[in-house]
């Protein structure tokens, strides 16, 4: 382990620990040293209220990030009133490795947040560094109406006071295929 002092701003001095699992702030808090980024959002189905579909986000978790995946939160920005619930029981995560085949990740727990719509999605045993990490949420349908749904993703490192990074954020996009059909 090695310890470095840094400056935060004049004459304010923290120290920060670095080892092989994260780095952890004088206060306790862990961190990804080159935090995950994510890639891409698509969905099987882009059709307004179609069952069986399922949204995919992925995220890349860089070798360097120092800290495995514990969790990702993934919370809709805009037009919330017209997403379907979730089965949060078939939510499925899967890694691979460049060049290497998927692996299934196992999941711990899937919860959601009535209020805001966010999905918690954590792994267990937490992912570790190095990975292309893919979660597929399942709603009961796609939303009511059709248009631009705007995710954004968080990733929460391992530890017992994790700071989050804000990955990115993923578009998905829904048709109408009825109302367009009206409109030619």
């Amino acid at each position: 382990m090695q310890i470095r002092w840094l400056p935060l701003s004049i004459g304010t001095v923290a120290a920060m620990t670095f080892n092989a699992q994260a780095i952890e702030l004088a206060d306790g808090t862990t961190a990804f040293i080159q935090p995950p980024q994510f890639l891409n959002a698509s969905t099987t189905n882009d059709s307004v209220m179609r069952r069986n579909a399922t949204y995919f986000f992925t995220l890349d978790l860089p070798a360097n990030a120092d800290a495995p995946l514990q969790s990702v939160v993934i919370e809709p920005q805009n037009l919330t009133r017209y997403l379907q619930p979730y089965q949060l029981d078939r939510t499925i995560a899967f890694a691979e490795t460049p060049g290497d085949e998927q692996s299934e990740l196992s999941l711990g727990d899937v919860s959601i947040d009535e209020n805001t719509k966010a999905v918690t999605v954590e792994f267990e045993p937490p992912v570790e560094p190095g990975r292309l990490v893919t979660i597929g949420l399942r709603p009961q349908r796609n939303p009511r109406l059709d248009g631009t749904y705007v995710f954004r993703v968080t990733a929460i490192p391992e530890g017992d006071q994790p700071q989050a990074h804000i990955a990115g954020h993923g578009r998905l996009y829904f048709i109408d295929n009825d109302r367009d059909r009206i409109f030619r």
